[in-house]
């Protein structure tokens, strides 16, 4: 019968030290989720540039929202000195733009992600009316 309650008290203090090290571990993953919600609600700035002239995108993106087509379709939106013409932009069908923006996404902190652009690429928009 010793043996028994032997055993119950190892049991018990083993039951013990695994639930500390289980909350331990809770509390970890907790602070990890809680750093990541803030790293993805943070600002990422896209700016087009040629040269010494920029110009940031109007309305700053979250990094959970960011995307390639997400940014396709913010600079889609920005008025053409031709209305009606679709924008080209030569940059982003390269893999340096993709490789760039997976570096954006995966950064801490608010982050700017530049578009350079060619002298007709950057004055195909109407930076005026934006």
């Amino acid at each position: 019968m010793q043996w028994i309650s032997l055993a119950s008290d190892i049991i018990g203090v083993l039951g013990g030290i695994f639930a500390l090290l289980a909350w331990i571990q809770s509390f970890r993953i907790r602070e990890e989720l809680k750093h990541e919600k803030q790293r993805i609600n943070k600002k990422v700035k896209v700016i087009l540039s040629h040269g010494k002239d920029a110009i940031e995108l109007p309305v700053e993106l979250r990094r959970a929202e960011l995307s390639r087509a997400e940014i396709l379709g913010r600079i889609g939106m920005l008025p053409m000195r031709q209305k009606g013409a679709r924008f080209s932009l030569a940059y982003l069908s390269e893999p340096e733009f993709l490789r760039r923006l997976n570096e954006v996404v995966e950064a801490d902190g608010n982050t700017i992600l530049t578009i350079p652009c060619n002298k007709d690429e950057f004055e195909q928009f109407d930076f005026k009316t934006a």
